[in-house]
């Protein structure tokens, strides 16, 4: 539920994030599952996310964003660009940018393991398919790079994403708790994997931002 901008009462209000894993391989078979009965329509490319076409990739992930019930502060262009493109994956349709996902490999001493810390897909392009096609990509991707459990973070109050996500495997592991201002607080299961590109880029929704919502 939205607050009113300047409550006092927000500065101690978190969001909670719920922490998803899942097997890489499963996810995979599930995704590949999902196309069995259909045919990938051609209209569907999905592509590496390239550096060049950061502008329209900043463009859709705001609208993505805005279009869903996630607290939200927008991605600029220039943290875009401090994002590793190798990882990132979008879906063009008709020439235009309608999906993506972004994905990070991380390697804590003996482990490794993989990070979905975004996906959205345009309103106007969901039911088509477009989600599992950037799932199956991802997959593939973490199973390349020697990843065997994937971790996602979904905002509690999206049950849709979590309604998609648990489709493919992911189960509740943990949960975690933002604060909706910057503190430095420290964070419910901080050692559990899982992320967002807004928390690697501290962006939080927060008292004053006028640009960013549910606050």
């Amino acid at each position: 539920m939205a607050t009113e901008r300047g409550d006092v009462s927000s500065a101690n209000q978190t969001r909670s994030y719920l922490i998803m894993k899942a097997e890489a391989k499963e996810a995979l078979e599930l995704a590949e599952e999902w196309w069995t009965q259909k045919t990938v329509p051609d209209y569907i490319h999905v592509e590496q996310f390239n550096s060049s076409e950061v502008e329209e990739f900043v463009s859709l992930y705001n609208r993505c964003f805005l279009a869903s019930p996630d607290p939200f502060c927008p991605l600029t262009v220039e943290q875009a660009l401090q994002l590793d493109p190798e990882g990132i994956f979008i879906v063009r349709m008709w020439g235009k940018l309608s999906g993506f996902i972004a994905c990070f490999v991380e390697k804590q001493e003996d482990a490794i393991y993989g990070e979905i810390t975004g996906i959205g897909v345009l309103p106007s392009r969901r039911r088509r398919g477009v989600a599992t096609a950037l799932i199956k990509r991802a997959t593939e991707f973490f199973l390349q790079s020697g990843v065997e459990e994937v971790y996602i973070e979904v905002f509690e109050e999206n049950i849709p994403s979590q309604m998609l996500i648990q489709a493919y495997g992911f189960i509740q592991v943990g949960q975690r708790s933002i604060p909706l201002q910057t503190s430095g607080a420290p964070e419910e299961n901080a050692e559990l994997p899982g992320g967002k590109i807004m928390r690697r880029f501290g962006l939080r929704p927060r008292v004053g931002c006028e640009t960013c919502r549910d606050i």
